[in-house]
């Protein structure tokens, strides 16, 4: 039993980067992680420097960022020192979120907690994880800071030597936490569900709501080889369908969202015990939100029934998941997508009503071996079936095959610095093929999507 009433802050950092945009991200792990430590008598705040809807933003030079009719929008930025590796690239380096000085008006009003924590994204995000744990120590200079997230998973070494933490958590939380809290506070508190029965995130920590993030399931059961889902989430499980419809409509009663973005890495399998319930409860509940589903989704998973579900439950965002037309490609990433997939689900999510140009089709470009002509032969494959190229650039994620294959080929080292893995680098074509070329790749593919 926890012995007296502990107080612990939970911090999702800013971002630092060339570019960064709110497609209704939130910080899903830390705010589920606040949900249990309230249920086990602990005190909880939150720190969300990617808030866009913080009050504290009317009042800073009366500036706050418009959003997008779909509820997404830009972050505030303000220019950020680049660091010496990446002084040769062309663009501004900015730090985007809440202005620090409003972060550090909020963490002067907050009660010094007993123990943060941190939690971190992207591998090249990490000057931010690292700059927000010297200001958490300068305001909190006796509170053990607990590093979790993305990051800490895949480097965690990288993340002990830039970071600091006291503690760093790899993997799952939920299932570590309460040893965690037992370690920070010598206290012993219930197990931790799994996923499928963990309470709601934390939402009602947000003093303004328009959004949340939800996932119908948690892990993958592919292994592209491009991507790290299987090294941060070890199994995967899906959660019951009347859950989630629970979930989406207790934080549009209480908290007034109207939209929802799901977050899954694999939202359409066993789409008829899934998703499917899903949409029916929302559409016959008539629920007054928005659906976004910003990861791609697997074009052969799409049948006629599944497409007007996702047009009657207003599930505005679509995108699907393509990567490329190249056989040999389409294999490695489990093989699970083919020209004709692609087509045939466009055609049925055009007869449901959505309009093709207003569909994005992920191609990704940059891979290890990949060649140029590849990526050109799928953006006008995708271009010839009037929907939008959804451009994605490879990054190299310690752990993965694409990683693997990339040092193997002398095409990227295991030893670089995290930040020239990120995506807007272009990491292997950069040395390749030259920064400027993959900007008029860019532009070329830009060109072929205001053409449809």
């Amino acid at each position: 039993m926890i012995s007296r009433t502990r107080r612990i802050l939970l911090v999702n950092p800013w971002i630092i980067d060339f570019a960064a945009y709110d497609f209704w991200i939130k910080p899903l792990g830390l705010l589920r992680i606040g949900s249990l430590l309230r249920e086990w008598g602990i005190a909880v705040d939150l720190l969300d420097c990617l808030d866009r809807r913080h009050p504290a933003l009317d009042a800073w030079q009366g500036c706050q960022p418009a959003d997008h009719p779909d509820g997404s929008g830009k972050f505030i930025r303000q220019i950020a020192q680049k660091p010496a590796c990446l002084q040769d690239v062309p663009r501004h380096y900015s730090r985007y979120g809440l202005p620090v000085e409003i972060v550090e008006k909020l963490l002067a009003e907050i009660e010094p907690p007993d123990a943060i924590f941190l939690t971190s994204m992207m591998t090249y995000w990490y000057p931010a994880v690292a700059e927000m744990a010297q200001l958490l120590r300068r305001f909190f200079p006796t509170s053990p800071i607990v590093l979790g997230g993305v990051y800490a998973t895949l480097l965690p070494e990288h993340a002990c030597q830039q970071v600091q933490p006291d503690l760093l958590v790899k993997g799952e939380a939920e299932p570590q936490l309460p040893a965690i809290v037992g370690r920070l506070f010598g206290s012993n508190v219930q197990p931790a569900p799994e996923f499928a029965a963990l309470p709601f995130p934390a939402y009602d920590l947000y003093p303004q709501l328009d959004s949340i993030a939800i996932e119908t399931s948690r892990g993958c059961p592919y292994s592209c080889s491009f991507c790290a889902s299987h090294l941060l989430v070890q199994k995967f499980r899906q959660r019951h369908p009347e859950s989630v419809v629970e979930e989406l409509t207790h934080w549009v009663q209480n908290a007034g969202i109207r939209h929802a973005a799901f977050y899954d890495d694999a939202l359409l399998v066993h789409r008829e015990q899934s998703i499917k319930p899903i949409l029916r409860r929302i559409i016959n509940d008539r629920l007054p939100v928005h659906l976004h589903l910003p990861n791609g989704i697997q074009p052969r998973q799409i049948d006629r029934e599944l497409a007007d579900l996702l047009f009657a439950a207003r599930a505005d965002t679509i995108r699907l998941s393509f990567e490329s037309s190249r056989p040999e490609r389409q294999a490695d990433i489990s093989g699970k997508v083919t020209p004709h997939d692609l087509e045939a689900a466009l055609h049925l999510l055009q007869k449901a009503g959505y309009q093709r140009d207003k569909l994005g089709v992920y191609v990704l470009f940059g891979l290890p071996e990949q060649s140029p002509e590849e990526v050109r032969e799928s953006c006008l494959l995708v271009h010839e079936l009037g929907a939008r190229i959804c451009a994605a650039s490879f990054s190299p994620i310690p752990g993965t095959r694409s990683w693997s294959l990339a040092v193997a080929k002398q095409e990227w080292e295991d030893h670089r610095d995290p930040l020239l893995s990120n995506s807007s680098l272009f990491p292997l074509w950069r040395s390749l093929y030259g920064y400027e070329f993959c900007q008029e790749l860019l532009l070329w593919i830009k060109t072929l999507n205001q053409s449809i």
